[in-house]
């Protein structure tokens, strides 16, 4: 059994890009079980999560999610300031 997801996020581009930052180092790390592929366009991130079981699904899913927490906090932090 696989599974995989596409995930979008639609902005500015520099906003994008700061996202893009902070997702591709960890995109380079393969596991054997999963991982994630970035591609940016300019009005979108788009990011394809495939693993080869729930386990390793739930645990790229865990960490995209929190690299992306980080970020949309940094950016509000900045727009606030």
């Amino acid at each position: 059994m696989s599974f995989s997801s596409k995930v979008e996020i639609k902005g500015k581009s520099k906003v994008l890009k700061a996202y893009f930052d902070a997702l591709a180092p960890e995109s380079e790390l393969k596991t054997g079980r999963a991982g994630y592929k970035l591609k940016l366009d300019k009005d979108k991130l788009t990011i394809q999560i495939t693993a080869k079981d729930a386990t390793a699904f739930r645990a790229v899913m865990t960490s995209l999610t929190s690299l992306i927490s980080i970020v949309d906090k940094t950016i509000k932090n900045i727009e606030d300031s």
